[in-house]
């Protein structure tokens, strides 16, 4: 199956983070020390890896050792959070679903504990 070059050598962990250094050692820390906060907010320029860095953080989160900064690759949720099925995960595309109905749906995705 052809792959974009972008998804075949997107960083799948945090070190592979390329020129996120601030944000990959800040995301590393609040997990390695377990301050973690209810909310976080990746923002910034079209390509400089907010959804990369956002996606191995949401991973490091359900990781079956986790919360950790390593994720192990192996465990059945990390699996599933890289080919983007996790149950727990919901990925929107802010640009494209912005609208009132899609936030009132994903109100509405998370009224059920995970």
């Amino acid at each position: 199956m052809l792959q974009a070059l972008a998804l075949r050598y997107r960083p799948r962990n945090f070190s592979e983070l390329v020129g996120q250094e601030a944000v990959s050692t800040s995301l590393t820390h609040a997990l390695d020390e377990n301050r973690l906060t209810h909310a976080y907010l990746f923002s910034g320029l079209r390509g400089s890896g907010k959804t990369s860095s956002a996606r191995i953080f949401s991973k490091a989160l359900v990781c079956d050792h986790g919360p950790t900064s390593r994720p192990c690759e192996q465990c059945a949720n990390c699996i599933a959070a890289n080919e983007g099925r996790h149950i727990d995960i919901i990925e929107m595309d802010a640009a494209s679903h912005r609208g009132i109905d899609d936030i009132k749906g994903l109100i509405e995705q998370t009224k059920y504990a995970p």
